[in-house]
């Protein structure tokens, strides 16, 4: 852990820049994401400059969703106004982020008349390649933290961090970095999956499909969010009065809301991905296979 990697002295100032682990870890992933795509472009014959400009609109996306889904899950950590902008210091979400990015991007692509499966097939390898770097930057930040681990690789945090100040010195799962070889595992199945597709969707629903399960199993070891929902049935049975039922409902079937919201992206990746392969709708076909020299149906 190392919230804090450096601070830079302003000469004459009397002032200092710091550089966070986690903002770093951000931004190399941001621009490792970035270049990685527009080579997969550029190697499929396709401009670059689609990937840069997409970039512009998934950074400004990604940034407002992640932060908007963090602050709703932990509005009591937001005192001020002040403390919602530091998004430097961690407190971001990657479903919120995943869903408002990919949501500006479509508005870019169908703006500019692009075939919106086919890049947003390009961008999926890199999607799982930024997550990452994300969490090293969580690593780094102590967030995203994991239950008590009761094998050798158990991890003990040190005083002060954010899992210090609720398991003490007792050693936890590192699912930061399980989450970064989960990530990066799936970039790379992503990025060989693209050259061998037959459809255009193909690789955004399997990267819906894939993340969402290893996202609900990820999930079981971490301790950072609290089981308390199952699909909106909790909140259904305390709108009709239901306590009790709700409370044993939540005590025996609870799950965290990230875990909520991978059984609506494996499910609705797999019945998209069943459509998908069904469909006769003209573009949707990838009419050669041949990184050198493919053409795509538009």
């Amino acid at each position: 852990m190392r919230q804090i990697l450096v601070r830079i002295p302003i000469p004459g100032t009397g002032h200092e820049v710091t550089l966070y682990g986690y903002g770093v870890a951000m931004c190399l992933g941001f621009l490792a994401a970035i270049l990685w795509a527009a080579r997969r472009a550029r190697r499929d014959g396709q401009p670059p400059e689609v990937i840069y400009n997409a970039a512009l609109c998934c950074f400004f996306g990604g940034v407002l969703g992640a932060r908007a889904f963090y602050f709703i899950q932990n509005s009591g950590q937001f005192p001020s106004l002040w403390d919602l902008v530091r998004i430097w210091e961690g407190g971001l979400t990657f479903y919120g982020g995943f869903i408002l990015a990919t949501s500006a991007v479509i508005v870019y692509l169908k703006a500019t008349r692009r075939p919106v499966l086919y890049w947003l097939d390009i961008i999926a390898p890199s999607l799982a390649l930024g997550l990452a770097f994300g969490r090293v930057g969580c690593f780094l930040n102590g967030c995203c933290y994991g239950d008590i681990c009761h094998h050798g690789w158990g991890m003990v945090w040190p005083e002060g961090s954010i899992p210090w100040e609720k398991f003490g010195g007792a050693p936890l799962h590192p699912t930061q970095i399980y989450s970064c070889l989960n990530a990066l595992l799936l970039a790379v199945v992503l990025h060989v999956m693209f050259r061998y597709r037959r459809r255009n969707g193909q690789i955004i629903l399997m990267f819906a499909v894939l993340y969402g399960i290893s996202r609900f199993l990820l999930e079981i070891l971490r301790a950072d969010e609290s089981a308390e929902y199952l699909l909106g049935l909790p909140t259904l049975l305390r709108v009709l009065g239901m306590p009790a039922t709700q409370e044993n409902l939540i005590a025996n079937f609870g799950l965290t809301i990230s875990q909520n919201i991978a059984i609506v992206m494996v499910i609705g990746g797999g019945l998209a991905l069943v459509a998908l392969a069904r469909s006769r709708r003209p573009g949707l076909r990838v009419v050669n296979r041949d990184p050198a020299a493919r053409e795509v149906a538009l």
